[in-house]
């Protein structure tokens, strides 16, 4: 985001997941009771297809920094991510890329 550079490429793969931070406890009686954490946390997880060396290398320096995905359907995540699970392709100069983003809390500018 940081940049205005750009990786971008067909998909497969891709699901997201919504989670919220809590556990259940037991209780006087027997009574069994949910306890949860404010805030919920969400993932996107996808594999980019047929990417070269250099596309490779740009998304191995974004770990770690906050990044915007955009899909075909028009969705928009803001997070970060901290794994590139890299596979070489079927083609000798072309890689796959399996990433799990973790969405974070953006507010767009002023």
């Amino acid at each position: 985001m940081d940049t205005g550079e750009s990786v971008s490429g067909f998909t497969k793969d891709r699901g997201r997941a919504h989670a919220n931070a809590g556990e259940t406890r037991t209780y006087a009686g027997g009574r069994r009771r949910a306890i949860l954490s404010a805030g919920e946390s969400g993932t996107f997880k996808f594999t980019l297809l047929d990417l070269t060396f250099d596309q490779v290398e740009t998304l191995r320096s974004w770990k770690g920094v906050p990044v915007e995905v955009r899909d075909h359907r028009g969705q928009r995540f803001v997070g970060v991510y901290f794994t590139v699970d890299i596979d070489e392709d079927k083609t000798p100069t072309l890689y796959n890329v399996a990433i799990t983003l973790e969405t974070l809390t953006f507010e767009d500018g002023v």
